[in-house]
């Protein structure tokens, strides 16, 4: 931990209490308190839905007791392992909160998964009982004879030899679900890694986890039953599935899109007026450049308080164009904006910028409550308390995961043990620092740092600064083999329309230097129509890497 006697400024948020109960009661406790306030709203874009657009706190009570008694009849209990492959949607809340009152233990599944990879969780997460929406039934069909699951439940239409939703909620029993749950030690999920580095791995979840990060994140951001959210990334994505849990238990209101849309998000936060909104950098500015078109209508934002972005930093350049065009066109020229910084193992946030007035924005924030974050040394494992000195996260709390799925293996590396307490802290493999005002700045993933000639270079520093160029509309760096430099930074860019053809690689390139310190500008760049990136949007700049280390070789073997 910097020590702070180093720091020009001193900020934290307040050590919380958290009740030792499960999911189900966390619910329960809201829905005695809010009653017939509107707790759910299905706002368009839609999917075909087994349950009501509008759900108050009342009928959500009543919905998951009534699916938990049917869960529980069809032989779903404690322990069990439930996939839940659903858009978006009011089922998907009820389904898991049904899952949750059971003690069975859900496993969120990215319903833009082929053959392959459904198989693959399916089998290694041991799923016994899939929930699955009809529209992507057929992919689950061509492998069902390879994996272990005993019962299907489809959402939003028949299909032969599988339970309806609506069907088990109507013939459920209205009484109250006692399960024997130990929220410290039990499962509440086990949610995959996006496998971005190697396959996916299971992240083992408890109800305390889940329940501990929703009371610390509803403190960081202020939120209560005033709130409105509106929702539009996947819920299979941990960030979107742990916020309705925050939302929910502090009384406020999720609107849930079934998917992302830029128009229909704009006129979602307007219609429901809407306090609070998130999204991934790439939908971000989407959203961004939706509503700075000269065809875009004007919007009233007047209730939004906060726009957060999460998963990976957010260049500055965005940020200052959305308060702009929030101003101009939204009529809200106080908007917030806030970057959150977190993991699946972390259920799923640990940093967030304070509800004050302060400038931080490009920083990803402090420390939520009781959680502990240290910076230690890359290569000798040694906590550093300077300000302004990189090194790898680590951090400890009560929302921090129990381990890995079946990975005893990962387990053992995942952690780091202070010499001085013997505490652990899990390894987040992310590189960062803390600020001379105690913020955190989040600089990459620790495989993705370019090493250059001994020097460490962040490859999301030289996106930052390249998003600024007038040119490019997306862009990815990554360190390319040398023999003479071990890597040298190469940049991907993708050029805006109006651009293309008339501006030069070595016309970046020059640019760049210009703008940083030497040993930092790039060295190449490739012009590329679109960047890979992970269904959630996650940029994946190992794939690059590994195409240009196969030209590369391709090149040197028609050398010889």
């Amino acid at each position: 931990m910097v020590d702070v006697k180093k720091l020009s400024y001193r900020i934290g948020f307040p050590s919380l209490y958290y009740p030792k109960i499960s999911l189900g009661e966390y619910l329960d406790n809201a829905v005695k308190k809010y009653g017939e306030k509107t707790a759910l709203i299905y706002a368009e874009p839609k999917f075909s839905s087994d349950l009501p657009d509008t759900i108050t706190f009342s009928m959500l009570g009543e919905l998951t007791n009534k699916l938990s008694n049917s869960f529980r009849q069809l032989g779903i209990s404690k322990g069990s392992k439930v996939g839940v492959m659903l858009p978006n949607s009011p089922d998907y809340v009820v389904v898991t909160y049904a899952n949750w009152k059971l003690g069975a233990i859900q496993v969120p599944i990215n319903w833009m998964y082929k053959e392959y990879e459904l198989e693959f969780v399916l089998n290694d997460a041991e799923v016994s009982t899939l929930v699955i929406h009809s529209n992507f039934y057929s992919v689950f069909q061509n492998i069902r004879e390879k994996v272990r699951v005993e019962r299907v439940i489809v959402v939003g239409g028949d299909v032969e030899n599988a339970y309806r939703l609506g069907k088990l909620v109507e013939r459920g029993e209205m009484k109250p679900v006692v399960s024997d749950i130990d929220p410290l030690d039990d499962l509440a999920t086990i949610c995959y890694t996006g496998g971005t580095t190697g396959p996916p791995k299971g992240v083992m979840l408890t109800h305390y986890n889940l329940v501990s990060n929703a009371i610390q994140l509803a403190a960081a951001f202020g939120l209560s039953y005033m709130d409105t959210h509106v929702g539009s990334m996947p819920m299979f994505h941990m960030a979107e599935f742990g916020f309705f849990n925050v939302l929910l238990g502090v009384g406020g209101t999720y609107v849930i899109m079934g998917m992302f849309n830029p128009m229909l998000l704009a006129e979602n936060i307007e219609k429901y007026q809407a306090t609070i909104s998130w999204a991934v950098p790439p939908a971000y500015a989407l959203l961004i450049s939706y509503l700075e078109s000269k065809e875009t209508r004007n919007y009233d934002w007047r209730f939004l308080k906060c726009f957060a972005t999460g998963a990976w930093p957010v260049a500055r350049t965005l940020i200052d164009r959305m308060k702009k065009v929030a101003a101009e066109k939204c009529n809200n020229p106080k908007l917030h904006h806030n970057q959150v910084w977190g993991m699946t193992e972390a259920s799923p946030m640990c940093t967030s910028n304070p509800p004050i007035k302060l400038d931080k924005t490009e920083r990803q924030g402090i420390p939520l409550p009781d959680i502990e974050l240290k910076i230690v040394d890359i290569e000798t494992g040694k906590e550093i308390d300077d300000i302004n000195k990189s090194g790898e996260i680590v951090i400890s709390g009560p929302n921090i995961f129990k381990g890995y799925w079946k990975r005893p293996e990962e387990d053992i590396k995942a952690w780091w043990i202070d010499p001085k307490t013997g505490k652990k802290f899990f390894r987040t493999g992310d590189i960062g620092y803390i600020d001379e005002e105690g913020f955190l700045i989040f600089q990459d993933r620790i495989k993705e740092v370019i090493k250059y000639k001994g020097y460490t270079i962040a490859p999301f520093e030289l996106e930052a600064l390249l998003l600024k160029h007038e040119a490019v509309q997306d862009v990815a760096v990554i360190g390319k083999p040398d023999a003479d430099a071990g890597e040298i930074p190469k940049a991907f860019v993708v050029l805006k329309p109006e651009y293309k053809g008339s501006v030069s690689a070595d016309e970046i390139i020059e640019w760049v230097r210009e703008r940083i310190s030497g040993y930092k500008r790039v060295r190449e760049v490739e012009f590329i129509e679109v960047l890979p990136r992970t269904p959630s949007g996650k940029l994946l700049r190992r794939v690059l890497r590994e195409k240009e280390i196969e030209k590369m070789k391709k090149k040197e073997g028609k050398g010889t």
